[in-house]
């Protein structure tokens, strides 16, 4: 799904099941202590604009705050980089006014959010690289989930939620299993899968055959072959 996409369904879901009141906005951690003595975590929270601190009790702690600093993302610094006479952007600080039309783009990475990138960009920017240092797993999925729509029709919401959540479920712990008994195999599939979409004269090893074995570092999902389509049309 696109960001667009994905931002509506965390918010409908948000509102569906009321869990605003639950969430505290403009809030950062400041610490977080365990005491052996009550068993428990005391954590100190700071309101973002009117700087007031609050203490938060609690026996489990879980933190999700990602791998980076959400406010700012990973910024490496490129040798070079002030005689570059173009704009760098990161994709954390998007300019909502950003014109790439006609433009050269250069999209560094292969990860989630340079497959959403490059198809996206590819119709109004003049072209569009990616580059990677190392290649990526990646394969096509089909935007709507067809199977899924049949059963919300037919099946009471809670009845058509369960099978979907237990096929998806099935589906992921096969295909897990399969690439850790047989990654050889598993490799060779998802590479047969590519060279489908791009065809024989397309170096399929080269760009897309990474150095560890499948489910080791995440794969990638493309909607539609968006991917596929943008590299073919050139």
């Amino acid at each position: 799904a696109d960001g667009p996409s994905i931002r509506q369904y965390v918010n409908d879901t948000a509102d569906e099941y009321g869990v605003r009141k639950n969430i505290s906005f403009d809030t950062k951690i400041i610490a977080a202590d365990w005491s052996s003595a009550d068993q428990a975590w005391t954590v100190t929270s700071e309101n973002v604009k009117t700087g007031a601190q609050d203490k938060t009790t609690c026996r489990f702690l879980f933190m999700c705050g990602g791998y980076y600093r959400y406010d700012e993302g990973f910024r490496p610094e490129f040798p070079g980089e002030a005689a570059f006479r173009g704009q760098i952007i990161h994709p954390q600080h998007w300019p909502e006014d950003l014109d790439y039309t006609g433009k050269k783009v250069v999209v560094i990475g292969s990860g989630a959010t340079a497959m959403t990138l490059v198809p996206s960009m590819a119709d109004k920017a003049g072209h569009v690289t990616m580059l990677q240092r190392s290649p990526t797993y990646v394969v096509s999925r089909p935007a709507v989930d067809g199977l899924a729509n049949f059963l919300r029709k037919i099946l009471p919401d809670q009845w058509a939620y369960n099978l979907i959540r237990w096929r998806n479920v099935v589906f992921q712990q096969f295909f897990f299993r399969k690439t850790r008994s047989d990654p050889a195999a598993a490799r060779e599939r998802l590479l047969k899968m590519v060279r489908e979409e791009l065809g024989p004269d397309y170096d399929v090893d080269k760009h897309f055959n990474p150095a560890y074995n499948p489910w080791e570092q995440r794969l990638c999902l493309v909607p539609d072959s968006d991917l596929f389509n943008s590299l073919k049309s050139g």
